[in-house]
């Protein structure tokens, strides 16, 4: 073999190496698009999460709000309310039935408020003021108080727990 041969074949890349060279590459890319779409699906997921909570504090709104606004729409019912809020015992059985639903649908916003407050999907502003304000119900209205002693066992736990605990707290306060 001559000089000249010596150095060309010394200086050529064995083709093996080569493709090692390309595959390095490759993973390196891959690597790189792989971190990319991670970053991407973390964005997604944040603004899914914002979406979510931002659809939960409307619900919470829409849940609470509908019993206040049944109330406004009908005289009758604001009426009725108003003798089951301060003399429970003294309304007739139809009149009860239709303060029991009332409530029902109250408690059943709390509960919604409490769980998504469990959860982190609504925002600790919203939650402090409607927490706030049933307990003032179950400290003012004592319809409250009868509509709990009889319709307790339709929640769960532990949004009964707590509610009871409320209830007791109230109770000594007085």
């Amino acid at each position: 073999m001559s000089n000249t041969d010596q150095k060309h074949e010394s200086s050529a890349v064995p083709t093996s190496t080569k493709l090692e060279r390309w595959a390095l590459f490759a993973e390196i890319a891959g690597a790189v698009a792989v971190v990319l779409s991670v970053a991407y699906l973390a964005l997604q997921i944040s603004d899914n999460n914002r979406l979510l909570r931002s659809q939960a504090h409307y619900n919470a709104l829409e849940l609470t709000q509908r019993p206040l606004e049944i109330m406004l729409e009908s005289e009758n019912l604001a009426s009725v309310m108003v003798k089951c809020e301060s003399d429970p015992e003294a309304v007739d059985q139809t009149s009860w039935a239709r303060c029991s639903n009332y409530y029902f649908m109250q408690f059943n916003g709390w509960e919604y408020l409490y769980y998504q407050h469990d959860d982190e999907s609504i925002p600790l502003q919203l939650w402090h003021g409607a927490d706030a304000y049933f307990k003032q119900q179950i400290r003012a209205n004592l319809g409250f108080s009868r509509f709990w002693s009889q319709w307790q066992i339709a929640f769960d736990e532990p949004f009964r727990s707590y509610v009871t605990a409320e209830f007791a707290t109230a109770g000594t306060e007085q």
